[in-house]
């Protein structure tokens, strides 16, 4: 596996992480035990993959990657069953399907590898090649544009997102408005 190919799995896993984290705090609590689990999972390993420049346990990552995409399929389907809508069961439609879309690009691309892997006579040899400094800096700005571009969206689409306070009204006191004048010391 390349750099760089590491590099776009570790961010999608850490894409996954953090949303299945900001999720699972507000789902029911066997989701939530779930969910906060995986999304730990995720981080780490991607964390632990960016740090090491090897992809830790592939065959292992691949599973636990698709294992989120089967707890959401379950419940949606089981909640939609029994008639309960999306919204009750925790689980927001758009920061789960960035989620799984990060998974799905994360079981797909562990799932590249190992095949190239098997297919190549020596173990290692096409992973050897180092991309040019420029060419990996790129790939790291690009992959954080893209992860951070459709994580930010899915966390403010979920209740610790609704909740959160909004930009620019951090401690700052407010500014006199015509409607509430400053009052004035003499």
């Amino acid at each position: 596996m390349t750099p760089i190919s590491r590099l776009w799995l570790s961010s999608a896993a850490i894409g996954a992480g953090t949303i299945h984290l900001a999720v699972g705090a507000s789902a029911p609590v066997l989701l939530m035990i779930t969910l906060v689990g995986l999304g730990a999972a995720e981080l780490g390993w991607g964390a632990v993959t960016l740090v090491r420049g090897r992809a830790l346990a592939p065959g292992a990552a691949l599973f636990g990657a698709l294992i989120p995409v089967f707890v959401w399929g379950a419940v949606a389907t089981l909640g939609s069953g029994l008639g309960v809508p999306a919204t009750a069961t925790g689980l927001p439609l758009q920061p789960m399907a960035t989620a799984t879309l990060f998974d799905l690009f994360l079981a797909g691309g562990l799932a590249v590898a190992a095949r190239r892997a098997a297919a190549v006579p020596e173990p290692g040899a096409a992973a050897t090649a180092e991309p040019g400094g420029w060419r990996f800096l790129a790939a790291l700005m690009l992959a954080a544009i893209v992860v951070s571009g459709l994580t930010t969206p899915a966390l403010a689409a979920t209740d610790a997102g609704a909740h959160a306070v909004p930009h620019g009204s951090h401690g700052l006191p407010s500014a006199p408005t015509p409607e509430t004048p400053a009052s004035h010391h003499h």
